[in-house]
């Protein structure tokens, strides 16, 4: 059983036999079908993107009036108190700065 596969030169002239043989009637349904259904294909894909904006547009109106107040900004910075007064605290204690020196707790 040593079959080969027909040459492509002989498969192409069969093609064309078989396509001479077709009524003009068969080939307008066949061409029509064809036609018919990458037109289908290309509705949908209309239908999907149309969809897909009306989505996108309903979306942003809902976020809009959700009332939903937007994000708090950053919170105000505390009164600093002046520079004396923060000097005054450091100068009040220095053995603590020695201790801490001293340790090895300033160092963790």
């Amino acid at each position: 059983m040593n079959r080969s596969l027909p040459s492509d030169d002989m498969l192409r002239s069969l093609h064309a036999q078989s396509l001479q043989a077709l009524s003009p009637a068969t080939l307008a349904r066949l061409r029509q079908a064809r036609y018919g259904a990458s037109a289908a294909r290309h509705g949908r894909l209309r239908w999907w993107l149309a969809s897909a904006c009306s989505l996108v547009v309903a979306l942003g109106i809902g976020l809009q009036f959700s009332g939903h107040s937007p994000l708090p900004g950053p919170a105000p910075a505390p009164a600093l108190a002046s520079v004396e007064d923060n000097s005054a605290l450091y100068d009040e204690n220095p053995d603590l700065y020695l201790w801490l020196g001293d340790t090895d707790l300033a160092m963790e």
